[in-house]
């Protein structure tokens, strides 16, 4: 069985992501060091949008992956490939190389740091739907906008400031897209507004002693696959500060032939793109089962 493990980005976690982490935490005796202290300040009835802060964001999708990924490892096959979406690259690059997870951690929160204390101020995220990029880059040059992220020919991820991204919406609905939407993320991932937090990031990861990779990941910079530590070095650094290709690199995921596609989460967004484009690979979430007896049952039918 050629299995590939995926992992999501921001956007989707929820209250029993956080019940999970507390709960993974606990068993795995992990020290979430300053993590453990945003998740007791939490006041998710009166501010339900905190979990979608930037700087508890990264380190705590991180977490809940770096713990369904021991999961995976004790009671799953060995995977064939790992992919990330923008911060699951990070993550699959931390459990590709079997880092420590105080180490791991580390990292990730110095790449939320180093993009939050680079952002515009009142800066996101945006989808859109129905407009190809020649009838799209024209609006975003007028509004000052980047793509962030292409998942496909007529769907994009656009980065900016909130002002010019209301502007953005209204021009691209005006002009036949189907679908716009803010995201839950507050920063403009992937432009080059985060140029400076790249050149930090970059900076940060030259000075760590990082472990080599065991698992090759395709990466969704531009689809290639990599297997070497230094690479993942400067990919992870450049992907902060330019475009994402995620539908080019489910096109080199499905060149390798999979036979199931596992993601890892939060959400299952990720799913419902594999499934578009390879509709006869077996593809789930484990956010679809109760629990990982689940997972491992769906996947023992394809063994």
């Amino acid at each position: 069985m050629n299995f590939v493990v995926i992992f999501s980005g921001q956007g989707l976690q929820s209250i029993q992501h956080i019940q999970e982490v507390q709960a993974g935490a606990e068993e795995y005796a992990l020290n979430l060091e300053n993590l453990t202290d945003q998740l007791a300040s939490l006041d998710l009835q009166k501010k339900p949008e905190t979990i979608f802060e930037n700087q508890f964001a990264q380190p705590f999708i991180f977490t809940l992956q770096y713990l369904r990924w021991q999961k995976i490892m004790a009671q799953l096959p060995e995977p064939e490939l790992l992919a990330g979406y923008s911060l699951g690259e990070a993550s699959a690059f931390c459990c590709s190389a079997n880092m420590d997870f105080s180490q791991s951690l580390q990292l990730i929160s110095k790449r939320a740091e180093f993009m939050s204390l680079h952002s515009p101020e009142n800066s996101g995220l945006v989808s859109i739907q129905g407009l190809n990029s020649e009838q799209l880059l024209p609006l975003l040059k007028s509004t000052q906008t980047e793509i962030s992220i292409k998942l496909n020919e007529a769907h994009y991820i656009i980065g900016g400031t909130d002002s010019e991204l209301e502007q953005l919406l209204q021009s691209a609905q005006s002009h036949g897209a189907q679908n716009v939407s803010k995201l839950k993320v507050s920063i403009p991932s992937h432009t080059s507004f985060l140029k400076k937090a790249a050149d930090d990031f970059s900076t940060y990861l030259h000075q760590q002693s990082l472990n080599r990779m065991n698992f090759s990941l395709i990466s969704a910079s531009h689809g290639q696959k990599y297997s070497l530590t230094q690479d993942a070095i400067s990919i992870l650094s450049e992907q902060i500060d330019h475009t994402l290709n995620w539908y080019n690199c489910m096109e080199t995921i499905q060149e390798y032939q999979p036979d199931v596609i596992l993601e890892i989460g939060p959400g299952n967004a990720l799913t419902r793109m594999i499934n578009q484009v390879m509709p006869n690979v077996h593809a789930r979430s484990i956010d679809d089962f109760s629990s990982m007896d689940g997972v491992k049952n769906w996947i023992s039918k394809f063994m």
